[in-house]
Protein backbone atom coordinates (compact mmCIF):
# COMPACT_ATOMS: atom_id res chain seq x y z
CA UNK A 1 0.00 0.00 0.00
CA UNK A 2 1.05 3.60 -0.67
CA UNK A 3 1.10 6.21 2.04
CA UNK A 4 0.12 9.67 1.27
CA UNK A 5 2.99 11.78 3.34
CA UNK A 6 1.63 11.24 6.91
CA UNK A 7 2.53 15.22 7.42
CA UNK A 8 0.24 16.45 4.51
CA UNK A 9 -2.97 14.35 6.21
CA UNK A 10 -4.32 15.13 9.31
CA UNK A 11 -7.50 13.14 10.66
CA UNK A 12 -9.65 15.45 12.41
CA UNK A 13 -13.85 14.23 12.71
CA UNK A 14 -13.97 11.64 9.89
CA UNK A 15 -12.41 13.63 7.60
CA UNK A 16 -9.54 14.54 5.55
CA UNK A 17 -7.85 17.86 5.73
CA UNK A 18 -4.81 17.73 3.05
CA UNK A 19 -2.48 20.94 3.19
CA UNK A 20 -0.56 22.21 0.73
CA UNK A 21 3.33 22.82 0.46
CA UNK A 22 2.60 26.04 2.63
CA UNK A 23 0.77 23.95 5.24
CA UNK A 24 -2.56 25.71 4.47
CA UNK A 25 -5.36 24.30 4.05
CA UNK A 26 -6.84 23.33 0.16
CA UNK A 27 -9.48 20.65 1.07
CA UNK A 28 -11.83 18.82 3.55
CA UNK A 29 -13.17 16.15 1.55
CA UNK A 30 -13.94 12.72 2.55
CA UNK A 31 -14.57 10.00 -0.27
CA UNK A 32 -14.57 6.22 -0.57
CA UNK A 33 -13.03 4.15 -3.58
CA UNK A 34 -16.92 4.20 -4.77
CA UNK A 35 -17.73 7.80 -4.86
CA UNK A 36 -14.20 8.04 -7.02
CA UNK A 37 -15.46 5.78 -9.76
CA UNK A 38 -18.67 7.06 -10.05
CA UNK A 39 -17.22 10.71 -10.83
CA UNK A 40 -14.56 9.15 -13.28
CA UNK A 41 -17.42 7.02 -15.49
CA UNK A 42 -19.23 10.29 -15.52
CA UNK A 43 -17.30 13.12 -16.49
CA UNK A 44 -18.57 15.54 -19.02
CA UNK A 45 -17.09 18.86 -20.70
CA UNK A 46 -17.14 21.83 -17.88
CA UNK A 47 -17.32 25.00 -20.31
CA UNK A 48 -17.69 27.23 -17.63
CA UNK A 49 -14.56 29.50 -17.44
CA UNK A 50 -13.16 27.59 -20.86
CA UNK A 51 -11.26 30.22 -22.97
CA UNK A 52 -9.78 29.71 -26.11
CA UNK A 53 -6.96 26.91 -26.62
CA UNK A 54 -4.16 27.06 -29.02
CA UNK A 55 -2.13 23.93 -29.87
CA UNK A 56 1.11 23.52 -31.50
CA UNK A 57 0.58 20.35 -33.45
CA UNK A 58 3.57 18.26 -35.40
CA UNK A 59 3.62 14.82 -37.33
CA UNK A 60 6.51 13.19 -37.76
CA UNK A 61 6.89 10.42 -40.68
CA UNK A 62 9.79 7.95 -39.75
CA UNK A 63 10.97 4.95 -41.91
CA UNK A 64 12.58 2.35 -40.61
CA UNK A 65 14.78 2.67 -37.61
CA UNK A 66 15.46 6.07 -38.70
CA UNK A 67 16.28 8.47 -36.10
CA UNK A 68 15.32 11.79 -38.23
CA UNK A 69 11.92 12.05 -40.00
CA UNK A 70 11.61 11.66 -43.40
CA UNK A 71 8.82 13.94 -43.74
CA UNK A 72 7.40 16.32 -41.14
CA UNK A 73 4.23 18.59 -40.98
CA UNK A 74 3.59 21.02 -38.43
CA UNK A 75 0.81 23.62 -37.99
CA UNK A 76 -1.14 25.26 -35.08
CA UNK A 77 -4.72 24.83 -34.68
CA UNK A 78 -7.16 27.32 -32.27
CA UNK A 79 -10.62 26.11 -30.80
CA UNK A 80 -13.37 28.26 -29.28
CA UNK A 81 -16.02 26.31 -27.21
CA UNK A 82 -18.79 28.79 -27.27
CA UNK A 83 -22.49 27.58 -25.83
CA UNK A 84 -26.07 28.93 -26.95
CA UNK A 85 -28.99 27.83 -25.84
CA UNK A 86 -27.34 24.95 -24.22
CA UNK A 87 -25.69 23.80 -27.55
CA UNK A 88 -21.80 23.71 -27.58
CA UNK A 89 -20.30 24.98 -30.74
CA UNK A 90 -16.56 24.43 -31.40
CA UNK A 91 -14.76 26.82 -33.76
CA UNK A 92 -11.77 24.75 -35.55
CA UNK A 93 -8.62 27.38 -36.89
CA UNK A 94 -5.81 25.18 -38.64
CA UNK A 95 -3.43 27.93 -39.98
CA UNK A 96 0.93 28.40 -39.78
CA UNK A 97 1.00 25.08 -41.71
CA UNK A 98 5.16 24.21 -42.43
CA UNK A 99 6.18 21.07 -44.51
CA UNK A 100 9.45 19.71 -43.65
CA UNK A 101 10.24 23.24 -41.20
CA UNK A 102 9.56 25.33 -44.17
CA UNK A 103 6.99 27.52 -45.50
CA UNK A 104 4.80 25.54 -48.55
CA UNK A 105 6.97 26.40 -51.72
CA UNK A 106 6.08 23.41 -54.28
CA UNK A 107 2.51 23.91 -56.01
CA UNK A 108 1.62 20.76 -54.40
CA UNK A 109 2.16 22.49 -50.98
CA UNK A 110 0.55 25.69 -51.81
CA UNK A 111 -2.53 23.88 -53.04
CA UNK A 112 -2.82 21.50 -50.12
CA UNK A 113 -2.04 25.33 -48.02
CA UNK A 114 -4.71 26.92 -49.93
CA UNK A 115 -7.58 23.93 -49.58
CA UNK A 116 -7.33 24.50 -45.69
CA UNK A 117 -7.21 28.51 -45.62
CA UNK A 118 -10.63 27.64 -47.34
CA UNK A 119 -12.12 25.04 -45.01
CA UNK A 120 -10.78 26.83 -41.67
CA UNK A 121 -12.14 28.78 -39.42
CA UNK A 122 -14.35 25.32 -39.51
CA UNK A 123 -17.36 25.22 -37.37
CA UNK A 124 -18.85 22.40 -36.20
CA UNK A 125 -21.35 21.18 -33.02
CA UNK A 126 -20.18 19.36 -30.06
CA UNK A 127 -21.50 18.00 -27.15
CA UNK A 128 -20.93 17.50 -23.54
CA UNK A 129 -18.79 14.34 -24.28
CA UNK A 130 -16.86 15.87 -26.69
CA UNK A 131 -18.18 14.42 -29.66
CA UNK A 132 -19.69 15.53 -32.70
CA UNK A 133 -21.84 14.62 -35.67
CA UNK A 134 -19.36 16.15 -38.49
CA UNK A 135 -22.00 18.40 -39.38
CA UNK A 136 -20.46 21.93 -41.00
CA UNK A 137 -22.24 24.73 -39.88
CA UNK A 138 -20.68 27.64 -41.96
CA UNK A 139 -20.49 26.13 -45.39
CA UNK A 140 -21.16 28.84 -47.15
CA UNK A 141 -18.18 30.48 -46.03
CA UNK A 142 -15.88 27.91 -46.74
CA UNK A 143 -17.06 28.01 -50.37
CA UNK A 144 -16.92 31.88 -50.84
CA UNK A 145 -13.20 31.56 -48.53
CA UNK A 146 -12.31 29.10 -51.35
CA UNK A 147 -13.51 31.41 -54.15
CA UNK A 148 -10.35 33.79 -52.77
CA UNK A 149 -7.99 31.70 -52.77
CA UNK A 150 -8.81 30.05 -56.31
CA UNK A 151 -7.80 33.31 -57.26
CA UNK A 152 -4.90 34.10 -54.85
CA UNK A 153 -3.43 30.83 -56.86
CA UNK A 154 -4.34 31.82 -60.36
CA UNK A 155 -1.59 35.42 -59.93
CA UNK A 156 1.32 33.34 -59.98
CA UNK A 157 0.30 30.02 -61.54
CA UNK A 158 -1.55 28.78 -64.59
CA UNK A 159 -1.78 25.44 -66.62
CA UNK A 160 -4.50 22.82 -67.46
CA UNK A 161 -3.50 20.42 -65.13
CA UNK A 162 -4.34 23.30 -62.37
CA UNK A 163 -7.54 24.14 -64.15
CA UNK A 164 -8.35 20.33 -63.45
CA UNK A 165 -7.65 20.58 -60.10
CA UNK A 166 -9.81 23.81 -59.61
CA UNK A 167 -12.76 21.52 -61.25
CA UNK A 168 -12.22 18.89 -59.01
CA UNK A 169 -12.04 20.73 -55.86
CA UNK A 170 -15.19 22.84 -56.26
CA UNK A 171 -16.87 19.34 -56.46
CA UNK A 172 -15.61 18.66 -53.25
CA UNK A 173 -16.29 22.01 -51.49
CA UNK A 174 -19.69 22.00 -52.78
CA UNK A 175 -20.64 18.37 -51.69
CA UNK A 176 -21.17 19.77 -47.74
CA UNK A 177 -21.98 15.88 -47.00
CA UNK A 178 -18.52 14.38 -48.57
CA UNK A 179 -16.50 17.45 -47.22
CA UNK A 180 -18.01 16.54 -43.61
CA UNK A 181 -16.93 12.92 -44.47
CA UNK A 182 -13.46 13.49 -45.76
CA UNK A 183 -12.88 15.04 -42.16
CA UNK A 184 -12.67 11.90 -40.79
CA UNK A 185 -9.74 11.31 -42.88
CA UNK A 186 -7.81 13.85 -40.26
CA UNK A 187 -5.39 12.73 -37.48
CA UNK A 188 -6.18 15.56 -35.59
CA UNK A 189 -9.80 15.09 -36.30
CA UNK A 190 -9.86 11.34 -35.24
CA UNK A 191 -7.79 12.38 -32.11
CA UNK A 192 -9.91 15.18 -31.09
CA UNK A 193 -13.03 13.69 -31.01
CA UNK A 194 -12.36 10.43 -30.10
CA UNK A 195 -14.31 8.81 -26.89
CA UNK A 196 -12.88 9.62 -23.65
CA UNK A 197 -15.67 10.04 -21.10
CA UNK A 198 -17.05 6.18 -21.43
CA UNK A 199 -17.81 3.79 -18.51
CA UNK A 200 -14.24 2.41 -17.35
CA UNK A 201 -15.77 0.02 -14.74
CA UNK A 202 -14.87 -0.93 -11.35
CA UNK A 203 -11.10 -0.85 -12.41
CA UNK A 204 -10.77 2.23 -14.48
CA UNK A 205 -9.57 0.30 -17.87
CA UNK A 206 -12.21 -0.73 -20.63
CA UNK A 207 -12.28 -2.51 -23.44
CA UNK A 208 -13.10 0.02 -26.29
CA UNK A 209 -11.77 0.75 -30.14
CA UNK A 210 -10.24 3.69 -31.56
CA UNK A 211 -10.54 5.00 -35.50
CA UNK A 212 -7.42 6.59 -36.53
CA UNK A 213 -6.59 7.12 -40.39
CA UNK A 214 -3.48 5.65 -40.72
CA UNK A 215 -3.46 5.23 -43.96
CA UNK A 216 -3.64 8.07 -46.66
CA UNK A 217 -6.91 9.22 -48.69
CA UNK A 218 -8.95 6.41 -47.09
CA UNK A 219 -11.36 5.89 -44.01
CA UNK A 220 -9.69 5.43 -40.34
CA UNK A 221 -9.21 2.02 -39.53
CA UNK A 222 -10.71 0.27 -36.75
CA UNK A 223 -8.10 -0.14 -33.47
CA UNK A 224 -9.29 -2.28 -30.31
CA UNK A 225 -7.73 -2.34 -26.94
CA UNK A 226 -7.92 -0.77 -23.96
CA UNK A 227 -8.53 2.13 -22.44
CA UNK A 228 -7.21 3.84 -18.84
CA UNK A 229 -8.17 6.54 -16.77
CA UNK A 230 -5.83 7.85 -14.30
CA UNK A 231 -7.40 8.71 -10.90
CA UNK A 232 -4.31 10.64 -9.46
CA UNK A 233 -3.84 14.58 -11.31
CA UNK A 234 -0.73 15.77 -12.85
CA UNK A 235 1.56 17.94 -11.59
CA UNK A 236 0.86 20.26 -14.61
CA UNK A 237 -3.21 20.28 -13.74
CA UNK A 238 -3.86 17.08 -15.95
CA UNK A 239 -5.53 13.95 -15.71
CA UNK A 240 -4.30 11.64 -18.11
CA UNK A 241 -6.24 8.82 -20.33
CA UNK A 242 -4.57 5.77 -21.66
CA UNK A 243 -5.67 3.93 -25.24
CA UNK A 244 -3.44 0.93 -26.54
CA UNK A 245 -4.28 -0.98 -29.19
CA UNK A 246 -4.01 -4.56 -29.34
CA UNK A 247 -1.38 -5.99 -31.80
CA UNK A 248 -3.28 -6.71 -35.27
CA UNK A 249 -2.22 -7.46 -38.50
CA UNK A 250 -0.29 -4.53 -40.54
CA UNK A 251 -2.49 -3.08 -43.10
CA UNK A 252 -1.50 -4.10 -47.00
CA UNK A 253 -0.65 -0.59 -47.93
CA UNK A 254 2.40 -0.57 -45.65
CA UNK A 255 3.50 -4.60 -46.70
CA UNK A 256 2.38 -4.48 -50.42
CA UNK A 257 6.20 -4.18 -51.22
CA UNK A 258 7.65 -6.36 -48.85
CA UNK A 259 8.97 -9.56 -48.89
CA UNK A 260 6.52 -12.34 -48.94
CA UNK A 261 5.88 -15.22 -46.05
CA UNK A 262 6.53 -12.88 -43.71
CA UNK A 263 4.54 -11.47 -40.74
CA UNK A 264 4.03 -7.52 -40.12
CA UNK A 265 2.18 -6.16 -37.45
CA UNK A 266 0.64 -2.85 -36.37
CA UNK A 267 0.11 -1.39 -33.29
CA UNK A 268 -1.51 2.20 -31.43
CA UNK A 269 -0.61 3.72 -28.22
CA UNK A 270 -2.54 7.55 -27.70
CA UNK A 271 -2.60 9.12 -24.35
CA UNK A 272 -4.36 12.06 -23.27
CA UNK A 273 -3.88 15.03 -20.96
CA UNK A 274 -7.08 16.84 -19.77
CA UNK A 275 -6.94 19.60 -17.82
CA UNK A 276 -8.79 18.74 -14.52
CA UNK A 277 -10.71 22.00 -14.23
CA UNK A 278 -12.79 21.89 -17.67
CA UNK A 279 -12.02 18.23 -19.26
CA UNK A 280 -10.73 19.29 -22.03
CA UNK A 281 -7.80 18.50 -23.94
CA UNK A 282 -4.70 20.09 -22.96
CA UNK A 283 -1.89 17.50 -24.61
CA UNK A 284 -2.39 14.79 -27.26
CA UNK A 285 0.23 12.25 -27.77
CA UNK A 286 -0.39 9.04 -30.54
CA UNK A 287 2.43 6.74 -31.74
CA UNK A 288 1.39 4.13 -34.39
CA UNK A 289 4.06 1.84 -35.65
CA UNK A 290 4.16 -0.92 -38.67
CA UNK A 291 6.81 -3.69 -38.13
CA UNK A 292 8.18 -7.32 -38.25
CA UNK A 293 9.93 -9.08 -35.56
CA UNK A 294 12.88 -10.85 -35.70
CA UNK A 295 13.26 -14.82 -34.25
CA UNK A 296 13.18 -13.54 -30.79
CA UNK A 297 10.15 -11.49 -31.12
CA UNK A 298 12.18 -7.90 -31.01
CA UNK A 299 10.55 -5.39 -33.72
CA UNK A 300 12.00 -4.43 -36.57
CA UNK A 301 10.27 -1.65 -37.94
CA UNK A 302 8.78 -0.72 -41.27
CA UNK A 303 6.93 2.65 -40.53
CA UNK A 304 6.21 4.99 -37.43
CA UNK A 305 4.13 8.03 -37.31
CA UNK A 306 4.60 10.53 -34.26
CA UNK A 307 1.64 12.77 -33.33
CA UNK A 308 1.91 15.55 -30.82
CA UNK A 309 -0.14 18.43 -29.73
CA UNK A 310 0.97 20.66 -27.09
CA UNK A 311 -1.75 23.73 -25.52
CA UNK A 312 0.23 26.49 -25.66
CA UNK A 313 -0.01 28.88 -22.44
CA UNK A 314 -0.95 26.57 -19.83
CA UNK A 315 -0.04 29.53 -17.16
CA UNK A 316 -4.10 29.81 -16.75
CA UNK A 317 -3.93 26.57 -14.64
CA UNK A 318 -1.95 28.38 -12.31
CA UNK A 319 -4.54 29.99 -9.61
CA UNK A 320 -7.21 27.97 -10.60
CA UNK A 321 -9.23 25.73 -7.37
CA UNK A 322 -11.07 22.33 -8.08
CA UNK A 323 -14.69 22.17 -7.71
CA UNK A 324 -15.29 20.19 -4.89
CA UNK A 325 -17.45 17.92 -6.87
CA UNK A 326 -14.40 16.93 -8.77
CA UNK A 327 -13.16 13.16 -8.80
CA UNK A 328 -9.69 14.56 -8.05
CA UNK A 329 -10.13 16.59 -5.60
CA UNK A 330 -8.12 14.62 -3.16
CA UNK A 331 -5.57 13.33 -5.64
CA UNK A 332 -6.59 9.63 -5.40
CA UNK A 333 -6.74 8.84 -2.23
CA UNK A 334 -9.38 7.26 -0.88
CA UNK A 335 -10.46 6.30 2.83
CA UNK A 336 -10.65 2.35 3.18
CA UNK A 337 -13.99 0.70 3.42
CA UNK A 338 -15.26 -0.53 6.10
CA UNK A 339 -14.98 -3.87 7.57
CA UNK A 340 -17.32 -6.70 8.69
CA UNK A 341 -17.97 -4.38 11.76
CA UNK A 342 -18.86 -1.17 10.28
CA UNK A 343 -15.46 0.51 11.30
CA UNK A 344 -12.87 2.00 8.84
CA UNK A 345 -9.94 1.01 9.09
CA UNK A 346 -8.39 4.67 9.71
CA UNK A 347 -6.04 4.28 6.38
CA UNK A 348 -6.04 6.16 3.54
CA UNK A 349 -4.91 4.57 0.15
CA UNK A 350 -4.35 5.30 -3.69
CA UNK A 351 -3.09 2.44 -4.47
CA UNK A 352 -6.26 0.91 -6.06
Amino acid sequence: MFLIFCEQIIKFDNQILMLNGKNEPTMDILMSKKEILRRLNTLRIKPSGLKERKYGISVKYFSGNEQIPSKRIDYDVNVNLSLEYNKGTLTIHKENIYYNQHQPDSINEILGDSISKALYPLQISINEKGLTTNEILNHKEIISRWELEKQKILQNHQSDSLYDFFVTADQRFSDKTGLQRSLKNDWFWNLFFHSKFINYGDTRNTETSFHLSVVPYRPPLKFTGTQLIHKIPTKYHSFIIEFNSVEMAAHHYFTQKKHTGQEYFMSLKVIYDMDIYHHFPMHIQAYFEVYSKDWVGNKIFIKRINYTQFQENTEEYKDQELDKTSPFITGGVVVSEPNKWGFYKNTYENDW
